[in-house]
């Protein structure tokens, strides 16, 4: 088991990595209200059965608005006040709706995160960022507000769909690329049993990939400059993934490498270099080229919230492990998409 503690001025959060974490609820101070994405609690109805909860709907789909709206009602119903612990349990969207609700109903609420996918352990549930969708634009409204607590429950990964698996490593990739040479050449050696979840890399690579997100969100938790190297792959990748309604890691692998070629045209970054991020991609499963409409993907950039007036903010690399932040002009840019499309 693993232990971290991600401070920043707006609080502190503890996070925590193992397995059979979700029976901590009991010890909690206070009775919570469990937030908990339907297939969670089909899977685990034992575990959560002791406690009042609100279901939260699968699916990217249920990211919305909308779907905020029946959960407020559902709270008001349980009569929750602003010193209820609302808990999320769940991947990515049951993390950062239960986030968003317990940021704003009350105008705030204690709240805290089980998370039960490799996509929410090593990046949604971490740092802060709660939201929902609009119109398919991903994460346009939302907050930053720290929960109290992530657990990352290992024992939950076992029933993840293996495809649902692999996207999580998208973003486990992402952070060796970007921040940590060490962790890189680990990756390389270990994909067949981080693919096959042998539990001594797992915790590894939660672990490490959770210590390396807080490294960077303590620095710069309103992503006034550093924490927009997270983003690496994702300015492309939230396109493709609206315009090909991949899961979201599999848009963010493509959009990885389409953003290492793009630093290799820009006379950033080398070709091995470029040939190195193509292999890491491939090795987990995840695609490295498709075909893609540039005219659909440069509109969805666009109205991406990376935008800033007639530019947008691409993170490249200018050799691995070394991240810039580049604003590229639209003009320039729709050029490039057409380039690399």
């Amino acid at each position: 088991m693993q232990q971290l503690r991600l401070t920043t001025p707006a609080g502190a959060c503890e996070i925590v990595v193992g397995e059979l974490l979700s029976s901590g609820l009991q010890t909690l101070d206070q009775e919570p209200v469990l937030m908990i994405d339907e297939n969670v609690l089909r899977l685990y109805h034992d575990i959560f059965k002791p406690y009042k909860s609100v279901t939260v709907p699968s699916g990217e789909a249920s990211k919305t608005l909308q779907t905020l709206g029946s959960l407020y009602r559902e709270l008001v119903n349980l009569e929750v006040d602003r010193s209820t612990l609302i808990v999320g349990v769940g991947g990515g969207l049951a993390t950062d709706v239960a986030g968003f609700v317990a940021s704003t109903i009350l105008r705030g609420t204690p709240f805290g995160f089980i998370s039960s996918t490799l996509l929410g352990q090593v990046d949604a549930s971490i740092g802060g960022k709660n939201g929902v969708n609009l119109d398919g634009y991903k994460n346009m409204i939302g907050t930053i507000r720290q929960p109290s607590f992530v657990w990352c429950d290992l024992s939950l990964l076992g029933t993840l769909a293996h495809k649902e698996y692999v996207s999580g490593i998208a973003e486990v990739i992402k952070y060796g690329i970007i921040q940590d040479f060490d962790f890189m050449d680990y990756l390389e050696e270990h994909m067949e049993a981080l693919l096959n979840q042998e539990i001594s890399v797992l915790e590894h690579v939660v672990g490490t990939s959770a210590a390396i997100k807080s490294d960077v969100v303590q620095k710069d938790e309103k992503e006034s400059d550093l924490r927009k190297i997270l983003n690496f792959g994702h300015t492309m990748g939230h396109a493709i993934e609206r315009y090909k309604h991949l899961l979201h890691g599999e848009a963010v692998g493509l959009g990885m490498v389409l953003a290492a070629r793009l630093s290799y045209s820009k006379g950033l970054l080398s070709a091995p270099e470029v040939d190195r991020v193509e292999k890491m991609v491939l090795s987990a499963g995840l695609p490295a080229q498709m075909k893609l409409d540039p005219d659909e993907i440069y509109q969805n950039i666009r109205k991406d919230k990376k935008k800033s007036g007639e530019d947008v903010h691409f993170v490249l690399l200018k050799g691995l492990g070394n991240p810039i932040i580049r604003p590229l002009a639209l003009k320039e840019l729709k050029s490039i998409v057409h380039d690399l499309c």
